[in-house]
């Protein structure tokens, strides 16, 4: 290749560079300080931006590190709430348990009639005298008929738990005597009232005073124990029916339970009635309860589920301890010594 040729070829190649710097010179935006940004970082060219006020350097809250230790559990005061009375269980100072007796008390008008008593833990051991609880069979029934259902049971458990003061139980065959007599002098109420309490009180530490005796009965236990009562209230602190069977048609007004509960003075006698809603005497054991509502005679009234069974009786002895002690709970204690 000549000189020549080659002076050509650089002198083009150098416009050709000459012209593509002053294209790329041409197509260059002028200087700005602005930015598009996104419009919630955009910056503001600083001539357009005004100084705010200087606002106090605000303090950095630095967390403090908790305490390692466990944290120190200050009691909190509670009310004293007062002590709740609860049945003090009664001290047995030896190892003997209630028991059951038989035997036989005379008396005047049949000459003899069989009983079973009850006799609490440490009977004659401890030299006490004791209330006692008198309990009156039905006419198809013995002596037994407390016993097998479990009565002295009852409250042997009772006593063991300090739930009853210690008492003793006596439960008297009724007989025919019983059966063909309606009341009055002459008849059942002689037998219970003189021959069969005089006896207890002489052989037995049994407390004579009317404050420490009740008396009870189911069926026609139960009409002779309010015909009892009714009519010598002064004799018993408590009188109990359990199914009374006022069915006796020969019982005039004046021995009649369901007359002498509202014609007698019966001062503070304590009275519980109770019956099976399906008994079938319960006929005259209703009517009794509502004329000594009418009449304001004050009573303990109980219509339980039932009828007139041994099983009724039965569910029921608790029931029927309760109240009979509830007067003894704290004056037992206060009985004079066993003198025999």
């Amino acid at each position: 290749m000549s000189k020549g040729r080659l002076f050509v070829y650089l002198g083009l190649a150098i416009l050709l560079l000459l012209a593509i710097w002053a294209l790329s010179r041409a197509g260059k935006p002028a200087d700005v300080t602005a930015v598009i940004t996104p419009a919630s970082t955009a910056v503001v060219p600083a001539n357009l931006i005004s100084e705010p006020p200087t606002a106090p350097p605000t303090a950095l809250l630095t967390p403090t590190p908790l305490s390692t230790f466990p944290p120190t559990i200050t009691p909190t005061a509670v009310p004293t709430l007062p002590p709740t009375t609860t049945p003090t269980a009664t001290a047995v100072p030896c190892n003997q348990t209630g028991r059951i007796e038989t035997g036989f008390f005379p008396s005047d008008i049949v000459g003899e009639m069989s009983y079973r008593i009850y006799l609490p833990p440490c009977y004659g051991e401890n030299g006490r005298t004791y209330p006692v609880l008198y309990m009156l069979p039905g006419n198809t029934y013995t002596d037994a008929i407390w016993d097998q259902i479990g009565l002295d049971e009852a409250a042997e458990a009772g006593i063991q738990a300090g739930i009853y003061p210690p008492i003793l139980i006596v439960m008297p065959y009724s007989g025919e005597v019983a059966n063909f007599t309606s009341g009055g002098p002459g008849s059942y109420e002689t037998v219970i009232l003189q021959d069969l309490t005089a006896y207890v009180e002489s052989t037995y530490c049994a407390s004579p005073d009317p404050q420490f005796r009740a008396l009870g009965g189911l069926s026609r236990g139960g009409y002779w124990a309010l015909e009892i009562a009714f009519r010598h209230p002064e004799a018993f602190i408590s009188v109990g029916g359990h199914s009374a069977a006022l069915l006796d048609e020969y019982a005039k007004p004046d021995i009649n339970p369901q007359f002498t509960a509202l014609t007698s003075d019966l001062g503070d006698l304590r009275i519980y009635l109770d019956i099976g809603a399906n008994d079938w005497v319960r006929a005259n054991t209703l009517q009794l309860h509502d004329d000594m509502v009418a009449a304001g005679v004050s009573h303990e009234w109980a219509l339980n589920e039932g009828v007139h069974e041994e099983a009724y009786w039965t569910a029921h002895l608790d029931e029927y301890l309760a109240w009979y002690t509830q007067p003894w709970q704290q004056t037992a204690q206060t009985l004079p010594s066993c003198s025999h």
